[in-house]
């Protein structure tokens, strides 16, 4: 899964994330390739791609970056028609609430999603998994599961829960740091500062801002961390947290077992090795996370797909997926009953390994991350073969044949029994994290896919492993057209969403530096509109650092837009109450009319050319604003809004289409704004007239107080009218925006969420009380400056240095020796004179000014 937690001064740069540079590989070194050296000289280019064959329908010039080629590629479905797409999203792995860092993958999709449907008008058969058996839910789980039965075994926090928390704090600190095993938690805090200073004094200082919110921060300088850094800081932190409880118990046992579930989680664990668990342990947790989830992509306004697979629900199709690769020759069993993928056998048929980042096909780290936490190798150890079945005739590898082969299967350990696992051929076990894949788009979706999308960090392992499983797999099949080299071309366009970050560092539950979904959009200032907005300024494939600069030009993407709405459908309610009236609205086509309307059509096409460019939605988003300030232009120049009108139901239509209007549909092609950005519904026709006549009663008031400015009432009058429109009307979410009283135009009346003109009326005087704070220090300083200045100019040059730093002075009062009686040097003299004639000047000009006075 993919969360944040803003911190303001830490930067954290994810250094493992950046590509290496590589030499080329000759064809005599190809040729030499061995697959048990794959690290150092394996193939490092990707391989081509086969582009699809075209078919004659009528298609839009869409290009779209792939990562098969790390270029943008004609968009051609597969379809015979050119109208429906397959797409496999990799969906969420469920253990745990959804966070940011999957905000932005997720919306990210359903704007590319949206956009191929309701745009370019293709139907989109978009299919998402959910990863419900997985070594993290089966760790999370069973971990959950232990320190709920041992909270609700202690009610109290007693000696003896103490003592097991203290050993857990104990095997924490072993495994996470080099510390001594005299360290305790009362020495921590002295330890830690001695050893780690510069992160641990990060640790506290993020400890005294949660303690005191409201407390006033300095600006402090960035703090860059790599990952390795920030893995410690983690650990410091948890250490920390628990030691102070465990120094002193809290009142409330909540905060007791707030500040130490993350050491005791894997310490349970480890006590309850060979343990048993019901399979309701697993599927609680996961089924409670996939309601979780879902309701978050509702809040976001993201599409549900068109269909969802579970893993647990293919348990069948992965054991036949698994075994056809068996009996292919591209997989083999171990002796513990596991399966792992050959990669050199698979290489060996023509195939190429790693399509999208052949560059990391021997990163160990990576490679490790992609098998799981629970795998072992501990049967590396063991002899090459063992020999099984009738007199020894069937052999078997002990283990994998190389570190670079993944699990297909993984074999049900009878001493590690807390761990589900179903029937197989090769015995009990589990699938693999790479093969739920591959078999749940093959079922559904066939043996050849347009779109395979999910976060960047997946490229590899895990969907190059998807790639090489499904292919070989697949490879051979009569039915599927073959690639220029004679293979398998199991996907044809891959897309990856970049990163959300802040300051530099990448969203991560295992480095804790997220903030949930539901989190940031209660208490962390975010709408599900200003996010979108955010990821839709910022482009699909490239990482977003969210920034205070981010936040601002989102927040005011969406005033223009929410302000150009509400003026509109304000001067057409106005112009249809003028017609009621027998007023007919003026219709003019003249050269303002005809600038508009080229206007709107370069931005239909601009539109166009964006999005047809890789669904380009930063350059999307400036269309729309610039067509927006060519029309608040026009309006301000023509009562007509003929043009006016029709821009605004086709901006209203980008914005639906970008998912920006959580209820409006594309089949009102006369609707006007996003629906949830209006004033409360309460407020209809009779509420508006009522409004109207208020309206008209204060400009009236207003333009008598105007014409008369020096009547004593008039001042009062004039606050009056502005404390209606700012405060009194504001809290109802009614805007009055005064026009030119000169020539009679009334205030037009707009709607707008009452909370939102609050906010801004809040922002704008604490700025105000911001700017007169400023300007009140700034009068206390130069006071203070003058002040001094004043005290130094009463100083007479005389008596200037006359100190203890000096023991003898001329005539004047400039010293000749120092306080041990050794002469002053002559460069020393000199600056002494400089001093001493400067302090003359000032004291003169103080005995001037001050005779002055007298």
């Amino acid at each position: 899964m993919l969360f944040i937690f803003p911190h303001h001064h830490l930067r954290l740069r994810a250094i493992s994330s950046l590509r290496p540079k590589f030499t080329a590989i000759t064809t005599h070194q190809l040729k030499a390739y061995s697959p048990f050296t794959m690290a150092s000289t394996s193939r490092r280019e990707q391989p081509a791609w086969t582009p699809p064959s075209p078919h004659g329908a009528p298609l839009p010039p869409l290009r779209i970056y792939n990562s098969l080629t790390k270029e943008k590629n004609l968009f051609v479905p597969i379809d015979p028609s050119g109208r429906e797409i397959t797409w496999y999203c990799c969906g969420p792995t469920v253990y745990d609430a959804g966070h940011l860092g999957h905000a932005r993958n997720y919306v990210t999709t359903d704007v590319l999603r949206r956009i191929l449907r309701d745009y370019f008008g293709f139907k989109v058969r978009f299919v998402q998994n959910v990863t419900d058996v997985d070594d993290k839910i089966i760790l999370r789980a069973r971990q959950q599961h232990l320190l709920e039965e041992f909270i609700s075994q202690n009610s109290s926090i007693t000696p003896e829960v103490a003592s097991t928390v203290s050993g857990a704090w104990a095997a924490y600190l072993k495994k996470n740091t080099a510390a001594d095993d005299d360290v305790t938690p009362q020495s921590f805090e002295n330890w830690a500062t001695s050893t780690q200073k510069e992160i641990m004094s990060l640790v506290l200082k993020e400890r005294e801002r949660k303690l005191n919110p409201s407390a006033k921060v300095e600006e402090e300088e960035e703090v860059i961390l790599d990952e390795k850094s920030t893995k410690l800081k983690m650990h410091l932190t948890t250490l920390h947290t628990a030691s102070l409880v465990l120094q002193k118990i809290p009142e409330d046992s909540k905060d007791f077992w707030s500040a130490t579930s993350s050491i005791l989680l894997p310490y349970l664990d480890s006590l309850n090795q060979g343990r048993e668990y019901p399979p309701v342990v697993f599927s609680k947790l996961t089924s409670y996370w996939e309601n979780h989830f879902n309701e978050d992509m509702a809040t976001l306004n993201v599409l549900p797909p068109t269909t969802v697979t579970r893993v647990s629900e293919f348990i069948p199709e992965n054991v036949a997926f698994v075994k056809k690769l068996v009996d292919k020759g591209f997989a083999y069993p171990t002796a513990d009953g596991s399966v792992y993928f050959d990669i050199a056998a698979y290489e060996a048929a023509g195939h190429h390994y790693a399509k999208l980042q052949p560059w990391n096909r021997g990163d160990e780290s990576l490679i490790a991350d992609g098998e799981g936490a629970l795998t072992s190798d501990k049967s590396t150890t063991l002899p090459n073969t063992v020999e099984t079945g009738e007199e020894g005739k069937q052999k078997l590898l002990a283990s994998k044949k190389t570190p670079q082969d993944f699990a297909l299967w993984k074999a049900f350990k009878a001493e590690k029994p807390g761990e589900p696992s179903w029937d197989s051929p090769w015995g009990k076990g589990r699938p693999g994290w790479h093969i739920e894949c591959s078999v749940m788009c093959s079922e559904v979706l066939g043996g050849q896919v347009d779109i395979h999308s999910g976060g960047i960090d997946l490229a590899f392992p895990h969907h190059d492993n998807e790639i090489a499983q499904s292919e070989a797999y697949w490879d051979g099949c009569c039915d599927i057209p073959k690639t220029a080299d004679g293979k398998h071309q199991w996907i044809n366009y891959f897309l990856h969403m970049g990163h959300l970050s802040i300051h530099g560092s990448k969203m991560s539950k295992s480095l804790k530096n997220f903030v949930s979904i539901r989190d940031a959009l209660t208490r962390g200032g975010w709408t599900p509109r200003s996010l979108r907005i955010v990821f839709l300024l910022g482009g699909w494939k490239e990482g977003i650092e969210v920034r205070e600069g981010v936040l601002m030009e989102a927040k005011s993407w969406e005033t223009t837009v929410a302000k150009f709405f509400s003026n509109v459908k304000a001067l057409i309610a106005e112009e249809e109450e003028k017609e009621k009236k027998g007023n007919r609205a003026m219709q003019p086509f003249g050269p303002l009319e005809h600038a508009i309307n080229k206007d709107f059509k370069t931005a239909d096409q601009n539109l166009h050319a964006a999005l047809c460019d890789n669904f380009n939605t930063p350059s999307a988003m400036k269309v729309l604003t610039d067509l927006i300030g060519s029309t608040n232009k026009y309006m301000s120049q023509t009562k007509s809004l003929a043009a006016v009108k029709e821009i605004a139901r086709w901006i209203t239509r980008i914005v639906t289409i970008f998912g920006l209007d959580s209820t409006g549909t594309l089949n009102d092609s006369d609707r006007i704004g996003w629906a949830d950005s209006t004033a409360t519904s309460s407020t209809g026709a009779e509420g508006m007239a009522y409004l109207r006549i208020l309206s008209e009663f204060r400009d009236s008031v207003r333009a008598l107080a105007i014409s008369s400015p020096k009547d004593a009432i008039s001042k009062d009058l004039l606050l009056r009218c502005d404390r209606l429109r700012d405060h009194d009307l504001a809290n109802l979410g009614v805007v009055l925006d005064d026009r030119d009283s000169a020539n009679g135009a009334p205030a037009l009346i707009r709607l707008v969420p009452a909370e939102e003109l609050i906010a801004a009326r809040e922002e704008k005087e604490r700025r105000a009380a911001e700017k007169e704070r400023k300007k009140e220090e700034a009068r206390l300083k130069k006071e203070e400056e003058e002040r001094k200045k004043e005290e130094l100019a009463k100083v007479s040059h005389l008596e200037l240095f006359k100190t203890d730093d000096y023991s003898e002075w001329d005539e004047q009062g400039i010293p000749t020796k120092d306080k041990e009686g050794v002469e002053i040097t002559k460069s020393g003299r000199k600056t002494l004179v400089k001093g001493w004639e400067r302090q003359k000047k000032l004291h003169e000009a103080w005995l001037k000014a001050k005779g002055g006075a007298a």
